[in-house]
């Protein structure tokens, strides 16, 4: 029958008792994507084991490391070689985990003792177990993720286990790397960076900087047709520093009228029934307004974060209890939407703004610190505001027109900044709604006060986006 098929093109043959009816995609994509099944069928009740479990079942380098009872080495596929060392599941007292199509997963705690045993690259081909370097950030990974109560919970199974098979000869290994990863003892010299980093309070979020790598690279290589690779600034500042202080306040929910809020500028004092949210308005302006301040960048993570922090000093001026300046102690969210950790926040930022010097100046560079800025979430309150200047901080450097997202507009800038999380730093969205509101503040007649308040009427700037959407009202051009 199955003859009868590839030779009728139904399907096609991929390996000794493998078929697909796919008849476009690679080979090696479909071993891939099919790997718990293609295992099951070969190695049923195998355990993925070694490399393979301490990296969630990915296929490095090609190979897939398994434990099984059915006498192979290895299968080779194509783009995937399975390689079987003699062994079954384990059942207590750590029992192994259920995984896809009857297979198993290599528990935390057989995991770790799995990959204490040595083996060698051979062809450029990863190793069966991780290197100490590679076991030492996986273990600190682990403690970033379960805290300190279901870290001691490995420690202990892995001793159990350890007992249970005979294999106490790895108790002092095991015993240093909790140390170290704990603090009770300093890294060695050559220990992984992530352990090191952990020690020193500068972890990262591994999932946050692979998502930078991904921004970084769309920003780097914009499509022209979605967005323009540079708009002119206005001759003079004008009105610009005014409603760049005001729309970027009412974002966050600060809402003055305008005469309000052009009162608290003018007279350089907050209203006494008001006076945090007053001087949110005064410190936003004083950091759009500086005319050498508001430009200041760097290619140095060093310096980014330490105009971060000037920056978000001088806008929460009038909230001491929010600790202006100083990261995050506990973590916060956007809805179900978790930010960086504060144990993180410092090393992701760090991560995140060392890839900013390989990307040319300009909108790419701009909207890339505003995503960072924003994924990372690295203060209390403040971070739309800082982020926003730290935006167009990346713009005036460049000599461009800078980006003000009006009222109305808030609705679309919100949710291109969610597509974007959610996509793993796809910025593509993010992109369009950008391209948008910086042709608008390109076009507005910032130097000429009524000209601005006659097109901040006629482009619904100030309609609520919600009656807006109501009214089938958007933003538009000038």
């Amino acid at each position: 029958m199955l003859a009868r098929a590839v030779q009728a093109g139904r399907i096609r043959r991929l390996a000794p008792k493998v078929y697909t009816a796919d008849m476009v995609s690679p080979p090696s994509e479909i071993i891939v994507e099919n790997r718990w099944r293609v295992v099951a069928r070969a190695l049923p009740g195998a355990v993925i084991a070694d490399r393979s479990a301490a990296e969630d079942g990915r296929v490095a380098s090609g190979r897939l490391f398994v434990v099984s009872d059915v006498p192979r080495k290895s299968i080779r596929l194509p783009g995937l070689e399975i390689r079987v060392r003699p062994g079954k599941p384990i059942e207590a007292p750590v029992p192994d985990l259920p995984w896809a199509d009857g297979l198993r997963m290599s528990s935390p705690a057989r995991t770790l003792l799995d990959n204490l045993a040595e083996s060698r690259s051979r062809s450029g081909k990863v190793g069966r177990t991780l290197s100490l370097p590679e076991l030492e950030d996986w273990l600190a990974r682990k403690s970033l993720a379960w805290g300190a109560e279901r870290l001691e919970r490995l420690r202990l199974d892995t001793i159990a286990l350890a007992e249970s098979l005979g294999a106490t000869r790895h108790l002092d290994a095991v015993e240093r790397l909790f140390d170290q990863v704990s603090g009770r003892l300093p890294p060695r010299p050559q220990a992984g960076p992530l352990l090191v980093a952990l020690t020193q309070g500068r972890a990262w979020d591994e999932r946050r900087v692979v998502m930078f790598d991904h921004a970084a690279r769309d920003a780097a290589r914009l499509d022209p047709s979605l967005i323009p690779e540079w708009l002119p600034p206005p001759e003079t500042p004008g009105e610009l520093p005014f409603y760049e202080s005001y729309f970027s306040n009412y974002i966050e929910g600060t809402e003055f009228t305008i005469d309000e809020a052009r009162r608290i500028v003018e007279t350089q004092r907050p209203p006494p029934a008001r006076p945090a949210d007053g001087q949110d308005i005064l410190g936003t302006y004083h950091c759009v307004s500086d005319p050498i301040g508001r430009s200041a960048t760097s290619d140095d993570p060093d310096e980014l974060v330490g105009y971060l922090i000037d920056r978000h000093r001088t806008i929460l001026a009038g909230r001491p209890d929010q600790e202006p300046g100083s990261w995050k102690t506990e973590a916060n969210r956007v809805g179900a939407y978790d930010f960086v950790a504060p144990e993180q926040v410092e090393g992701t930022l760090r991560k995140g703004l060392a890839l900013v010097c390989h990307i040319p100046a300009g909108i790419g560079r701009a909207l890339f610190m505003m995503f960072v800025v924003l994924e990372v979430h690295p203060f209390g309150d403040g971070n739309g505001r800082v982020a926003r200047v730290m935006l167009n901080a990346e713009l005036s450097a460049a000599g461009a027109s800078r980006i003000v997202i009006p009222s109305v507009y808030r609705d679309e800038y919100v949710s291109g900044l969610r597509r974007a999380s959610l996509n793993d730093g796809d910025l593509g969205g993010l992109v369009r709604v950008m391209a948008h509101a910086w042709r608008w503040t390109a076009a507005m007649p910032w130097a000429d006060r009524a000209a601005v308040e006659g097109q901040l009427e006629a482009t619904h700037a100030l309609q609520d986006p919600i009656i807006a959407r109501e009214a089938g009202l958007r933003l538009e051009l000038p």
